[in-house]
């Protein structure tokens, strides 16, 4: 079969998902050099994942009544040849199909197969396990056209100007490299489960402050400001709080390689740090690290698998208790920090942490 001209593919919704499908991006890329790429997703997706030549075009889906009419007629207008779904959404494939482009692959999931050309069948998977990571799955959506990845994982890409734009704010911050920045992102867009209590956070942020000497970072996404103007109360004295001034993501990408680490909840920072190359001790309590356990060169996950209950993939704990989150002790989070630290001051301990 011979290349698409045109290949539209459906992106996902969440900023960490869409960060660990540039490897599938980069592979059809790669293998498809003279095909025109659109990427179908959130506005807010689009900076996210500019300048590495990963798309020609971006399709930015429709909000509001009448989304799905207004998303048919952009996907008619891209006169696609083949769609490549990303997401398990019913939805996606329903309005692809009703666009009428000719072939259509996605997982066959949501009971959707009939609307798609290439049904891909969902692995079996081993007792015990909830998912293939996220990373492989859409590695293998992207196989269906020949296409193959290059044993890395996220890689995001910042365009100068935007390096320049960060930069002066990041000079006005005064964070600088007179020190290790320790950045600190206490909410999550997913739901209130994924939050580490905050006078924990505050405590691993004192510490590495007054006894380690860091500089500490907090960010958060919009609706979390309180979040953060909490924490930076908890934490008190001397520290950045960007809740003040959110950074586009086009710019957090600049912040997120600036830091040193990054201490977070399973949050779509850790996978721009990530894709930054930039370190992340995270903690995982509701949901399974099934889904992102790929590429963790530079991530370490804390969680307590003494919670019988975890992971249960809720917005909120049904149960009340939170316990999957709040067992996770501070002293847990220092060391692994410390551990990261002295990696970037002894290289040769990498190794011994690896």
């Amino acid at each position: 079969m011979s290349d698409p001209q045109r290949l539209l593919i459906r992106m996902p919704t969440w900023v960490g998902d869409a960060v660990m499908a540039t490897a599938a991006l980069r592979a059809v890329r790669r293998s498809l050099p003279q095909t025109r790429i659109s990427l179908m997703g959130g506005a807010h997706l689009e900076p996210l994942l500019a300048d590495a030549d990963l798309f020609d075009d971006w399709i930015p889906t429709a909000t509001g009544s009448g989304k799905v009419a207004a998303n048919i007629d952009a996907i008619r207008a891209a006169r696609a040849d083949v769609a490549l779904i990303l997401p398990h959404s019913f939805r996606t494939a329903w309005e692809i199909w009703r666009a009428s482009v000719p072939r259509r692959i996605g997982l066959a999931r949501q009971n959707r197969g009939w609307l798609l050309t290439d049904p891909l069948r969902p692995h079996r998977l081993p007792e015990g396990r909830r998912a293939i990571p996220m990373h492989h799955e859409y590695l293998e959506v992207v196989a269906s056209l020949g296409a193959s990845g290059d044993g890395l994982g996220s890689r995001l890409s910042v365009a100068e100007e935007v390096v320049s734009a960060a930069s002066q704010r990041l000079e006005a911050l005064s964070i600088g490299s007179d020190r290790a920045w320790i950045g600190f992102h206490p909410g999550a867009a997913f739901g209130p489960s994924k939050i580490w209590p905050l006078d924990r956070m505050a405590t691993v942020a004192r510490t590495l402050r007054d006894d380690d000497g860091c500089g500490i970072v907090i960010t958060c996404g919009p609706g979390e400001e309180p979040l953060a103007q909490q924490l930076r109360g908890l934490i008190g004295g001397e520290v950045v709080d960007l809740s003040d001034d959110l950074w586009p993501l086009d710019q957090l990408k600049v912040l997120m390689e600036k830091l040193t680490l990054l201490v977070t909840g399973d949050t779509g920072p850790r996978h721009i740090a990530a894709g930054m190359g930039t370190p992340q001790v995270v903690l995982m309590g509701p949901t399974s690290p099934d889904y992102t356990d790929a590429y963790l060169e530079t991530t370490r996950v804390i969680r307590r698998e003494d919670v019988e209950c975890s992971p249960c993939q809720q917005k909120v704990c049904p149960l009340g208790h939170h316990q999957c989150m709040t067992f996770i002790e501070p002293e847990q989070v220092i060391d692994e920090v410390r551990h990261w630290l002295a990696q970037t001051s002894d290289p040769a301990q990498a190794e011994d942490h690896a």
